[in-house]
Order: structure tokens, then C-alpha cells, then sequence
């Protein structure tokens, strides 16, 4: 009997932040808000140990009966990927414009073309981020961070401050494993050649039932 070798699962964030998704109406890609605490329709299964370049293995979560073309995915460091159409010679985007809000037509990677992965543990930490009133950020002085809101380009704007989200990979699964009530010690990573920066998170006990 043939073993099932091991597999990574990731979900993937567009530049405008917005998540691949599949339209189980359509049978398409799409692309969608990131929301809080939900898992888009399409994931992705790579192969462990998670190497790059890969042929990626795109699952639907609403089984649908029409074909992904063949894919190469690619490094685009750091911590950030692109994906090649061999047949074509292409790459896939995401874009807010266009007939089209997924297509497989763009000739080179350019911003529109780049996707970050994430584990369902780093989507779980950016809920917990971005959900007000439930991790609470502060620095070694005591000085607590304001909730952000997400931005083009993998972003975490915190007030005046922008923190690259795949610089931080490592930071959001700590942050997605943490419990309620507990304290962990982070660093957060604002700049690629800056120094990380201590932080303490808490989170909050909840009072209602979790989304996460």
C-alpha cells in the first residue's frame, strides 16, 4: 500500500490584501475580502519539506469539476511567492480591475503577480491582530500599539508605523497559538534591515465565543 506523502496546506494573500479564493458559482478563481476567523474556498497543498520552486496541488473546498492549468510556484523573497504558467509562459494575478478578478495572462511578476502563503496558525494570529479588543501589543517601555488595519503590500499599519506581515511569519503563528489570558513574549520585525523589537502580547479572555 502506497503511503500519502506528507503535504503543507496554505492559503494565500493577494497585494491588496484581499485572499485567493474559488467562486463555486462560476467554477473560477476569485479573490475576496480577508475576513476575521474565515477560511477562504481554495487552498493550496505543497509538498513537505516545503521547497521552492513546487508544483502546488490546488484543492477546492466546493468540489468542481474544471481543471487548474499546471503551475510553477516561485520564491519572490522574502517569504513571498509568484506563480508560472509553463503551457503559456505567464503568471497568475489578482487583480481589482479587469474582466476578470483571477486570470493566468500577466507576461511578468510584477505587484499584482506576488501572493503571500500562509498557514491556517498565521491566518489565526492576523485575525487576532486585526480584531479590536482581543491582542494587546506593547513595547519594553509600555507603550501599546493601536489595532491596524491591513494595507497593500502585506502591510500592518499601526498608526504611523507599517509592519511587513512576511517579515513577521514567525510572529504570526506565535500570536495564532497564544490562549486567552495568557502573555507571550514576540519581536516584531518593522524594517528588513532593522533589528527585531521586543514586544509582550496579551490576550484578552473572551466574554462571547471566539471566531477563531
Amino acid at each position: 500500500m502506497t503511503e500519502t506523502p506528507p503535504t503543507l496546506r496554505l492559503w494565500f494573500m493577494d497585494w491588496f490584501g484581499w485572499m485567493l479564493d474559488h467562486n463555486s458559482v462560476r467554477d473560477a478563481l476569485d479573490r475576496t475580502p480577508f475576513q476575521e476567523g474565515r477560511l477562504p474556498g481554495l487552498s493550496i497543498a505543497v509538498p513537505l519539506p516545503f521547497q521552492l520552486p513546487c508544483r502546488p496541488v490546488l484543492e477546492k473546498r466546493v468540489s468542481m469539476p474544471r481543471p487548474f492549468p499546471e503551475m510553477e510556484m516561485q520564491e519572490f523573497p522574502p517569504n513571498r511567492v509568484v506563480f508560472f504558467i509553463p503551457r503559456t509562459g505567464t503568471y497568475l494575478r489578482s487583480s481589482p480591475l479587469g474582466p476578470e478578478p483571477v486570470d493566468f495572462l500577466a507576461p511578468k511578476p510584477g505587484e499584482w503577480e506576488i501572493f503571500f502563503p500562509m498557514t491556517v496558525e498565521m491566518l489565526r494570529g492576523l485575525s487576532l491582530i486585526l480584531k479590536p479588543n482581543t491582542v494587546k501589543l506593547q513595547d519594553d517601555a509600555g507603550n501599546a500599539l493601536p489595532t491596524p488595519t491591513l494595507q497593500q503590500g502585506f502591510v500592518l499599519q499601526f498608526g504611523d508605523r507599517n509592519l511587513p506581515l512576511f517579515l513577521n511569519t514567525t510572529t504570526l503563528i506565535q500570536i495564532g497559538q497564544i490562549m486567552p489570558g495568557a502573555i507571550a513574549k514576540i519581536a516584531l520585525t518593522w524594517d528588513a534591515d532593522a533589528q527585531p523589537v521586543n514586544f509582550t502580547v496579551s490576550r484578552e479572555t473572551p466574554t462571547q465565543s471566539e471566531i477563531v
